[in-house]
């Protein structure tokens, strides 16, 4: 069976759930990405960094913050912050409204796909490392 040469969706940013994995159901071989929806005050439950991947997160709506190595960053609707592999991150959700965010990542097809839940499955997760995230 050929693969398809391109394949058409719709995701309006208010119908998004609190995570839309949407490489696989697209038909994607080394792109991943994915919208996730935090309300106030939730966001991941520990951070991670990976082997070869490096990410793109893009505030769709509303305001959330990322922390990175450490340092908490405010991301204003409309922010995009590229993230190398060896840097530990965790998204949330620090504002008193709810924040969309669009994830992208990809690394090169050699050794593709590398396994795992996620779509490129090279994630390196620290489960000590607890992100808190307050509602305001």
């Amino acid at each position: 069976m050929a693969t398809a040469k391109y394949t058409k969706t719709f995701m309006p940013i208010n119908k998004v759930k609190e995570k839309e994995f949407l490489s696989r159901p697209m038909g994607c071989k080394a792109v991943g990405f994915s919208f996730v929806r935090y309300r106030p005050g939730e966001g991941a439950t520990y951070v991670h960094r990976h082997k070869v991947q490096e990410e793109v997160f893009v505030t769709l709506q509303g305001t959330g913050s990322i922390i990175l190595d450490g340092k908490r960053i405010a991301m204003p609707e409309g922010t995009i912050i590229r993230v190398g592999p060896t840097v530990y991150r965790a998204l949330g959700n620090d504002s008193a409204k709810d924040v969309v965010y669009m994830i992208l990542g990809a690394v090169p097809p050699k050794k593709f796909p590398l396994g795992g839940r996620t779509l490129l499955g090279d994630g390196i997760p620290n489960r000590e490392k607890v992100p808190r995230w307050k509602k305001r």
